[in-house]
């Protein structure tokens, strides 16, 4: 986990500042890396593992792996996110890229999140897993904060209630989706990276 270069972060009121990936994931705070070959997939496992990867302490008791709980959850993701496959069996390498997103976004909405943050979840995806994801996004969003990053417009006006633009780590413009200014907008985006929280 990186140092914050600055100021602090709260959860629930309380000062928050986890040590490692493990303590963000048992405070509720889930990452979709944005590179999802070396931080995220394991290849040579198949679906169902790679979606339960971060929660086996969850999913067992005793030591012993509950194989069916694990099933259920890895095929209710397959099915909620269109993700294709012949079972949750499939190696996970075996999938094209945008249904290898899909069980890593899968992996994280799995479980109950207080803050789930998506780090370029649409970079090397086509069009169609990218309304795939985007919808579950918006149907699953009551309930906990969701975070985006991204660099394409399109992607933030398609999938948040809320945009941020940022340039050299800083908020340069602030826009909700049903009232933007497109013009200023665009102008604010020419200068910098863009940001968007839903």
């Amino acid at each position: 986990v990186r140092r914050p270069l600055s100021g602090t972060m709260t959860m629930d009121g309380k000062p928050y500042a986890p040590a490692s990936a493990g303590e963000a994931i048992a405070a509720g705070v889930f990452l979709v890396a944005k590179d999802r070959a070396t931080s995220g997939i394991v290849g040579g496992f198949n679906i169902e593992r790679n979606i339960s990867l971060p929660f086996l302490k969850r999913m067992s008791g005793f030591g012993i792996m509950k194989r069916r709980a694990e099933r259920s959850i890895a095929r209710r993701q397959i099915d909620e996110l269109a993700i294709v496959c012949r079972s949750e069996k499939d190696e996970l390498s075996a999938l094209s890229g945008g249904n290898q997103q899909k069980v890593m976004v899968g992996r994280w909405m799995s479980q109950d999140a207080k803050l789930f943050i998506l780090d370029e979840p649409f970079q090397g995806v086509d069009i169609s897993a990218r309304r795939d994801i985007a919808s579950k996004l918006r149907a699953s969003a009551d309930g906990r904060a969701t975070l985006l990053f991204v660099t394409e417009l399109d992607e933030a006006l398609e999938t948040a209630d809320r945009i941020l633009v940022m340039s050299e780590q800083t908020i340069v413009g602030e826009h909700r989706n049903e009232d933007i200014d497109l013009e200023r907008l665009l102008a604010e985006v020419a200068g910098g990276p863009l940001h968007s929280a839903a």
